[in-house]
């Protein structure tokens, strides 16, 4: 008889909602309070995992995540990836029937199932769950989201935006070994209540192509393995790099990435008419009134210095971005 099929029997209880779930704890991912209610030791571990090295800076009520482990009904094979569903003040993050959360914005609560065997994966748990459950929460709450890297030097904020392989990670990474502070290298947060655009990321992690051992030899002995995304590549601690980090900085200048195979690296006006185009790409979650404020914060980004970075040589684009924040241009 599966687990499941145990507890109905035990509590009278079919939707196993007076199952208790005794481990709880709180964390700060990007500064708000989280806590985390779940019956298994292995979330905890994978949530202190992602979110141990964060502290508070925000004063709200905590954002709750309820999420039981249990053995599913019949083994299904664990999907690629998960389907994301909202509307209005709701949204589902689903993998399978067994693995899944649902999120209430109005309510800061998510609760969701899944099998001991994704609680044993932390890295696709914190993946697929943890941290979209986080992030869209805290989003709905007082953020602005955007998809770029965020660095500083001194006091001056640098957003680096582009596609997929426009290399954010990796020329973040190379400023930061230069001397410039760490802030993220994919998510960046736009906090809507300031009005000095000011944002946080994620600095206790890095993500990496496997390109990078070849350019930065402390990553040379580094293990490249398939990440939950499915791209290969490495996720590291910053703790264990050459590098200073922090967890915000106001944006001053915002510079699209355009890399090529050959030339000098050059920057050149970036129009606000297709920067406005793509931050709206990342409102896509919440009732009219969320969306419209995550919108008036991203065109406060316009306010910034917006730029395009055309570069092929790594050292050369660093150089480029330091003339542009010591020189002004």
């Amino acid at each position: 008889m599966s687990d499941s099929a145990i507890l109905q029997q035990a509590l009278g209880d079919p939707l196993l909602s007076k199952l208790e779930l005794g481990y709880r704890r709180r964390y700060f991912p990007l500064g708000f309070p989280l806590e985390v209610q779940t019956n298994s030791p292995q979330v905890i571990d994978a949530a202190a995992e992602n979110w141990g090295m964060f502290s508070q800076s925000f004063d709200i009520a905590p954002m709750r995540l309820a999420l039981g482990v249990r053995e599913p009904a019949a083994a299904e094979p664990f999907p690629e990836k998960s389907n994301f569903f909202s509307r209005d003040h709701l949204m589902s993050i689903i993998a399978n029937a067994d693995n899944f959360v649902t999120c209430d914005f109005e309510q800061a609560y998510t609760f969701g199932w899944i099998t001991h065997a994704l609680a044993s994966d932390s890295d696709t748990l914190r993946y697929r769950f943890l941290t979209p459950a986080a992030m869209v929460m805290s989003g709905y709450l007082a953020l602005a989201t955007l998809h770029g890297a965020l660095i500083s030097r001194g006091n001056c904020g640098v957003m680096l935006c582009g596609e997929s392989f426009a290399g954010k990670s990796t020329l973040a990474y190379a400023c930061a070994r230069a001397g410039w502070t760490y802030i993220s290298d994919d998510g960046t947060f736009l906090v809507r209540d300031r009005l000095d655009r000011y944002a946080l990321g994620n600095p206790h992690f890095i993500r990496f192509r496997q390109e990078a051992r070849e350019l930065f030899p402390e990553l040379a002995d580094q293990l490249v393995i398939t990440r939950p995304n499915g791209k290969i590549g490495m996720e590291l601690s910053t703790r264990d790099l050459p590098i200073a980090i922090a967890p915000g900085t106001r944006i001053k200048h915002v510079v699209m990435l355009d890399r090529h195979r050959s030339g000098a690296a050059g920057l050149r006006r970036y129009p606000k008419d297709q920067m406005q185009t793509w931050c709206e790409r990342f409102v896509n979650f919440g009732p009219d009134e969320v969306r419209c404020a995550q919108t008036r914060c991203h065109r406060r980004l316009l306010e910034a210095a917006l730029w395009e970075l055309s570069y092929a040589n790594l050292d050369e684009a660093v150089r480029r971005l330091e003339q542009l924040v010591d020189l002004g241009g």
